[in-house]
């Protein structure tokens, strides 16, 4: 009655309640949109827009201008990418604990001697720890790694984007110690 359209929209990407609320702040700002409200749990995003002011490619645009996508919204496509997740989910964290309990177990041999271990052999276990925490970092932290460049890209500094410099400082620091075989690892 108000000569305004709805819509409902599928967003990807979010991974988190900032995101959402960042994301319902910019349409919010869009010439024309008149509400944004995003459930956070289903990533289902109502909008209402005026017509004469702007279109729906335009709000699809700058959906995309934040770095995430939108479709529109449909309960079973969102139940099949939810499935997807919940899979993708379940393999990179199994990968990630396998091979971060031997890293542990690496770890444990410095933490629980008495009179430390023999330093060709904690440069032994530097190694095979680095080994195996290279796939942990980039298989099971990928999604961390993707939410970061797009955080950055898009001048933003997003839950990802500290978690990522962490990684990158521990494993910076880690390697290079790794390599000199003298210094702290922080593989664990």
């Amino acid at each position: 009655g108000d000569g305004t359209l709805e819509v409902a929209l599928l967003i990807d990407g979010l991974t988190c309640g900032a995101c959402g609320t960042l994301c319902e702040a910019w349409l919010a700002q869009q010439d024309g949109v008149r509400h944004a409200a995003l459930n956070d749990m289903s990533r289902r995003m109502v909008v209402r827009w005026a017509p004469e002011a702007t279109g729906l490619s335009d709000i699809l645009r700058a959906v995309a201008a934040l770095g995430f996508a939108a479709t529109p919204y449909d309960p079973a496509q969102r139940e099949q990418r939810a499935r997807e997740e919940r899979r993708a989910l379940l393999k990179r964290g199994a990968i990630a604990m396998l091979a971060m309990m031997q890293v542990m177990m690496f770890a444990g041999a410095s933490y629980w001697s008495d009179d430390g271990v023999a330093p060709e052999q904690q440069q032994l276990l530097d190694w095979a720890s680095m080994v195996l925490t290279l796939p942990v970092l980039l298989y099971s932290a990928a999604p961390f790694w993707r939410n970061a460049w797009r955080d950055v890209t898009h001048r933003r500094a997003g839950m990802d984007v500290p978690i990522v410099l962490g990684l990158a400082v521990a494993l910076v620091a880690s390697a290079y110690a790794t390599w000199r075989g003298t210094g702290p690892v922080y593989y664990d």
